[in-house]
Order: C-alpha cells, then sequence, then structure tokens
C-alpha cells in the first residue's frame, strides 16, 4: 500500500514528518471506514458492497442519496465516524499528500533529494571548474549509448545547478545532488556505496593541486565502496600511481572536449595510455604518409609495414579526401595517403618502397 514511499529514503526531517503524518492518516482513515461499513452492515442490514458504495459516498460529500440511513444507531454512527472525524481526516490527508509533493518536486529540481539508486554511476564535479553543460550532455550521452552501460541510472554530484539540471539535461532522465565529493554525507546522499561505476573529474583540470582534492575524495569512496570501478582525472602524472594505490581503477588526464574519452577507456582498460600517447611526441604517435595505392588489400598494406617496423596502418585517404579507419582485411584499397601509428616517423618514399616491392 504505500511501496511508493520506499523509492526514497532520508530526505530531511521536514519530508519525514509529512511522511508519517500521511501514514497515520492513511491508518486512521482505513479504521473509520472499517468500523462505519461494519456499522452499516450490522444496522442498516445493507450487504457489504452497498455499505462500502454508501461509506465513500458519504465521506467525499457526493452523496448520491441511492442508499438511505433510517435507524437510529447508523446515523449516529455516521455523523460521529464520517461527519465529526472523516471529513475532516480525509481533506487532511489529501492537503499532507499535496504538501509532500510540492516539497519533494522543490528538492527534486534544487539537487537536495536523496534518490535511493543501485548499481548506478555516479559522476562527481567541483563547480571550481565550470565544467559546460556541453561536456555532461556529450558524457552522459555516451554512456546511454553504450550497450554496457545504456541501462545503468546516472547522478551528477555537483555544486552545479542549484536552481534545477538544464532542459538538455533533464531530457536525459538523469539526477543531480548538490554537494561535494570530499563530504562523506554527501557521497552517502548519491549512494556511492551502491554505485557500479564512479568518476572523479579534477577540481581544476589545469592546476596540479587538483590531485590532492581527487585523492581525498577517491579515499572516502574507497571507504564506501570497495568494488566500484573509479576512473579519476589525474593532471600531474607523477601523481598516477599514488591515486592507483588509493583506490583507482583507470587514471585520464583530463579532456574537457572529447568526454567520450571517458566512456572509451571504462571499456577497454589500458586503452588510456595508448590514446595519450597520440596527443605526444614522445611515444607512438599519428603520423601522416602521402603514397598512392591503388588496388591493394589492406592486410597486405598493414603487414607490409608491420614487417619492415615502420608502424601500424589504422587508416587511409581516399582520392576525395575521406578517411576510412580501420577497413576490413580484404578491402581493395584506393588512396592517396596513409594514418600510421608509428615511432620512427618514416618518410613518403620509404612507405612507398615497402608497398611497391615484389617481396613481403
Amino acid at each position: 500500500m504505500f511501496s511508493w514511499l520506499k523509492k526514497f529514503k532520508n530526505n530531511s526531517l521536514e519530508t519525514d514528518d509529512l511522511q508519517k503524518k500521511f501514514i497515520y492518516s492513511l491508518l486512521y482513515l482505513l479504521i473509520i471506514f472499517t468500523l462505519h461499513i461494519t456499522a452499516m452492515v450490522s444496522w442498516e442490514e445493507l450487504r457489504i458492497d452497498d455499505a462500502i458504495w454508501l461509506t465513500f459516498t458519504t465521506i467525499t460529500t457526493v452523496g448520491y442519496g441511492d442508499i438511505q440511513i433510517s435507524s437510529l444507531p447508523g446515523r449516529l454512527a455516521t455523523i460521529i465516524l464520517l461527519y465529526l472525524g472523516g471529513i475532516f481526516v480525509l481533506a487532511k490527508t489529501a492537503g499532507d499528500y499535496f504538501d509532500y509533493r510540492s516539497i519533494r518536486n522543490s528538492k527534486q529540481i534544487k539537487g537536495k533529494w536523496r534518490w535511493n539508486m543501485n548499481n548506478h554511476i555516479v559522476l562527481i564535479s567541483n563547480n571550481d571548474d565550470n565544467i559546460p553543460i556541453l561536456y555532461y550532455e556529450r558524457l552522459i550521452t555516451e554512456f546511454q549509448h553504450t550497450e554496457e552501460y545504456k541501462n545503468l541510472g546516472i547522478q551528477i554530484l555537483t555544486q552545479d545547478f542549484h536552481d534545477g539540471l538544464p532542459e538538455s539535461l533533464q531530457k536525459l532522465n538523469i539526477t543531480h545532488y548538490y554537494g561535494k565529493g570530499n563530504k562523506t554525507e554527501d557521497l552517502k546522499a548519491v549512494n556511492a556505496n551502491a554505485a557500479t561505476i564512479i568518476m572523479i573529474m579534477a577540481c581544476k583540470h589545469h592546476d596540479q593541486l587538483s590531485d590532492g582534492n581527487t585523492f581525498d575524495v577517491l579515499h572516502r569512496i574507497r571507504d564506501l565502496n570497495k568494488d566500484a570501478t573509479i576512473i579519476v582525472e589525474c593532471v600531474d602524472d607523477v601523481n598516477r600511481e599514488r591515486l592507483k594505490q588509493a583506490g583507482a581503477n583507470i587514471t585520464l588526464r583530463p579532456v574537457r572536449a572529447y568526454p567520450e574519452m571517458m566512456v572509451s577507456v571504462l571499456r577497454a582498460p589500458g586503452s588510456e595510455e595508448i590514446i595519450e600517447q597520440m596527443f605526444n611526441n614522445q611515444d607512438n604517435k599519428y603520423q601522416r604518409v602521402n603514397v598512392v595505392i591503388k588496388d591493394q588489400e589492406w592486410s597486405e598494406i598493414v603487414y607490409r609495414l608491420v614487417k619492415s617496423n615502420i608502424g601500424i596502418a589504422v587508416a587511409y585517404i581516399s582520392p576525395n579526401d575521406k578517411i576510412y579507419c580501420n577497413p576490413n582485411g580484404e578491402d581493395k584499397v584506393i588512396a592517396k595517403g596513409l594514418i600510421i601509428m608509428t615511432i620512427n616517423l618514416p618518410d613518403n618514399k620509404t612507405v612507398e618502397t615497402v608497398l611497391n616491392s615484389k617481396t613481403a
């Protein structure tokens, strides 16, 4: 009967008190209904269905008049139970319910409502970094379009959106809580103890001191949840090992322009190192090589480059400048250039010689 109340928990004394008042009023109404129905069956000799009908139409002041109360005990019971008590209690119960709904809706909008969520995703951010709404939109959309995560609920713990989530985020069916990750009470409010994935964003993506705040949040989360997969943003590479020892499963440099990367590394742990190497000049990097290729199988191109220790071909550029990434091995390639992941930075002539040699 009251199962809908279990959907929420620990939502301030104000809403808890209204819940209790509402439940007590319902129980009181149930007693009144039972007594009056019993009286009508006993003193008016009505069938049970007629007694129920008479009780409900009377207490709601509809009063169809299709069933009359003729005995003195029946009339007294109706006056005492319904007129003097039941109608007032029914009005009070309705008022308590609508007050509860109004307060609940206000708290939900302002991020002060504690949702009872399990096996969900928690995104922890700090408004010091002014994370744009578009970042949240892309990150959440990527989760919802990924098979492994599309059925998981998502909640944001942040001090943004105190006036309510923007319409674009509301459409994504997520929730938020107004708070900070370095407060254990706020972590409990978003059910961090029951989350499947927790993502900690750097307080300031350009400030090395942010890693200290991240470590604090991470430590608090691990005290609550030993099993969740935790991905953290690490500003200074020196702190990566420290964060992993503290319980982070994945560490990644802050990437504000491409949030989809966060989901990619969750699906393939370890790929963050490969992705980051692509953006520096120290290890593997993408290199464009302009070579003409005519009707050659993609698998043969990849094999020849690897065999010659040049690198791994990941895409080719067609004559009309369209990029084809990771084509099928048997595809016949007509191209004017290749994208190669390599350390050796080959020149065009070397690659052309390897691809056109008669021996593999």
